[in-house]
């Protein structure tokens, strides 16, 4: 089993991207927490490091927001579904719910199967978190089989909406939260466009580059439990699902 890792490694005249992918993960958390601020979704699943827990709890108290620890969870590197043991000493992070009302934080936290001990409601979460309903039910039926589901049965020259992109969310880039059901999903470009607002008004110039570069082309190769993502600025790889057989592909084209 490959361990938990993420690399990006830039390519010449790309030395700016580590840093920069690491601005645009900022930026989208923010921009997750203004969802729900904004109204645009009625919670959203945060991570609030132990050491800025009260500047965090003054700040969502001012905003009028809730936020619902489910539970303590160790640091990782890289994307993880499940959560580390704290250890005595080490550092770690309060895993829970954000939301405008009590309701809403209880009816989600009985949604989530790490803190109700059975299996989380996904259709509940998907509506609660703004999630398109197709692409909802493409996650029910597709995580059980593939826990990295980029479009499963997509594979070779793939061209569809930044809004739908989910190839760089390893490394920080993405724009909405959720896997698209397809490259073109129109709902999940709609609510994309609501992401980009609030993103735009958070920092403009780093919206419209995040934008770029999902929508510059890029090629998705995963095969034996990693995955390595080239685009025309860095070469980034991680852990994932491992497809034994044979690798899969995705050459992604940039929207016409």
């Amino acid at each position: 089993m490959v361990k938990n890792f993420v690399r990006v490694i830039p390519k010449k005249g790309g030395e700016k991207w580590p840093s920069k992918l690491g601005e645009m993960s900022s930026l989208f958390s923010e921009a997750e927490y203004e969802m729900v601020k904004q109204g645009y979704r009625k919670a959203a699943i945060i991570h609030i490091d132990e050491h800025n827990y009260q500047q965090m709890t003054e700040k969502m108290n001012k905003d009028g927001l809730i936020f619902t620890p489910f539970l303590k969870s160790g640091h990782y590197e890289g994307f993880s579904h499940c959560h580390k043991e704290v250890k005595p000493g080490e550092p770690y992070y309060w895993y829970g719910c954000l939301t405008k009302t009590y309701k809403d934080a209880q009816e989600f936290k009985r949604a989530d199967g790490t803190v109700n001990g059975k299996s989380t409601d996904h259709k509940k979460y998907g509506e609660m978190l703004g999630y398109p309903n197709c692409c909802s039910s493409y996650f029910i039926k597709a995580f059980p089989k593939n826990y990295d589901p980029i479009w499963l049965g997509k594979q070779g020259k793939v061209s569809g909406y930044p809004e739908c992109n989910q190839m760089l969310r390893y490394f920080g880039a993405r724009i909405t939260s959720h896997f698209s059901c397809s490259p073109t999903c129109q709902k999940t470009r709609e609510i994309g466009q609501k992401w980009l607002s609030v993103m735009k008004g958070i920092d403009k110039k780093l919206t419209e580059e995040l934008y770029a570069l999902l929508n510059s082309n890029c090629s998705w190769n995963s095969y034996h439990g990693v995955v390595q993502v080239e685009t025309p600025y860095f070469i980034g790889l991680t852990h994932t699902f491992p497809l034994l057989k044979k690798p899969r592909i995705i050459n992604w084209n940039k929207e016409k």
